[in-house]
């Protein structure tokens, strides 16, 4: 019986949770209505901020995600704008389960299985060659935001070595989501970091990156990330101190796991170091030792 490694069973992890034909259709779907819903506010148009305009979507995990350019100047309170486009999508979607959840306004099309989330922002200023905005925080107010500079950050950093910065934020996603209750980490801050670790490598081996990051994360205890591209200031990786914490606490029993495994791959021990790995993806299927 055919058997893997740990670096093989990584690439199989990282091939497997590439998303389908079908999510990809289903995650463009409901564009043209969305933008018709929000024609009833005076606003300049949607941009896609999130991880399939990036690239590093998780199969199963189809959220569509983008920013709406609001006009009419930027209200004192962030709940203002974010009921602002609620209301929109409600009265165009009244039997689809709309709602806020900071930053974004989420509508869950097909009971969840297609989900837009709306962001609200307001023009600010220009950075260079890219637009700065100012959107609802995940802890209330505003903070800024330049999606379009972000996106080509993460685009560069994916062209040496090909595929690694994309793949390794595919992989920290797919950990996210494997630990619900443990890693409320902001997908966004796991895409640049990853981006940030691959920007200076020279080549992407998906299971020693991975360790790399989870340590990486741990030791700087998932602190704020000052902005690589200079365009706004810092991103927080989780929305309060207690998520933080717990996501900290998971990412270091992990990071002790991993390596763990690849001990005791070494020590030709390789069913026990797959058992290991099964724990890290816990709410996910890790490839199997044998296939």
């Amino acid at each position: 019986m055919p058997e893997r490694t740990i670096e093989t069973a990584f690439e199989v992890l990282l091939s497997q949770n590439i998303p389908t034909a079908a999510e990809r259709s289903a995650a463009a779907r409901h564009r043209a209505s969305i933008e018709n819903s929000l024609s009833q506010l005076e606003n300049f148009g949607l941009r896609e901020t999130g991880s399939f305009s990036h690239g590093t979507a998780v199969r199963g995990h189809s959220d569509v995600d983008v920013l709406v350019s609001l006009g009419g100047g930027q209200p004192a309170s962030s709940d203002t704008a974010m009921n602002r486009v609620r209301n929109a999508l409600k009265q165009s979607f009244p039997f689809t389960p709309v709602r806020v959840s900071r930053p974004a306004v989420v509508v869950d099309f097909a009971g969840g299985d297609e989900r837009w989330e709306v962001i609200p922002g307001y023009y600010l200023r220009a950075s260079g060659d890219y637009s700065v905005y100012s959107i609802p925080a995940p802890g209330g107010g505003w903070m800024e935001s330049a999606p379009s500079a972000h996106l080509t950050y993460v685009t560069d950093a994916n062209r040496s070595p090909t595929g690694g910065a994309k793949g390794l934020a595919r992989l920290m996603k797919t950990w996210k989501y494997a630990n619900p209750g443990g890693a409320k980490v902001s997908s966004f801050y796991l895409e640049m970091r990853a981006a940030q670790r691959m920007a200076d490598e020279a080549s992407f081996f998906p299971h020693l990156d991975f360790a790399y990051l989870v340590n990486s994360l741990v030791r700087s205890g998932l602190a704020d990330m000052n902005d690589p591209t200079g365009a706004t200031g810092r991103f927080r990786a989780a929305s309060t101190e207690a998520h933080r914490s717990i996501a900290v606490a998971t990412l270091t029993r992990d990071a002790q796991r991993i390596a763990d495994a690849f001990e005791l791959e070494k020590a030709g021990k390789r069913a026990s170091a797959f058992a290991k790995l099964d724990y890290v993806f816990a709410g996910t299927t890790f490839p199997s030792q044998f296939y």
